[in-house]
C-alpha cells in the first residue's frame, strides 16, 4: 500500500500537463535563454550578472623527448569496444 501511495503521487489528474512543457522551458522554444535574459533586463531595469568562468586553457601537447608540438591525428577506443562493435 506504501509502495501504491508514493507511486501515485506522481501521477497527474485527468487534464493536467507537466509544467516543463510550458513556455521557455520546453524543448521546442524558439526563444533562446539569452532574449530572455535581455527582456528581464529591459523590464525591470536591472542588469542579470553570470557567472563568469574560471577555466585556464591547455597546455599544447608536446613530444617527452625534443619538446615540439603533437598533432592528434586519431583516438583509438579501447580494445574490449573493437570486439563487442564487430
Amino acid at each position: 500500500m506504501e509502495f501504491i501511495r508514493r507511486f501515485l503521487q506522481h501521477v497527474l489528474p485527468t487534464g493536467f500537463m507537466k509544467i516543463r512543457y510550458y513556455g521557455f522551458i520546453n524543448p521546442n522554444c524558439a526563444v533562446s535563454l539569452d532574449r530572455i535574459r535581455g527582456l528581464i533586463e529591459l523590464s525591470y531595469g536591472f542588469a542579470v550578472d553570470l557567472p563568469v568562468p574560471d577555466i585556464e586553457p591547455r597546455r599544447p601537447n608536446t613530444c617527452p623527448n625534443c619538446g615540439g608540438l603533437l598533432k592528434l591525428r586519431s583516438v583509438l577506443p579501447p580494445l574490449k569496444v573493437l570486439r563487442r562493435s564487430g
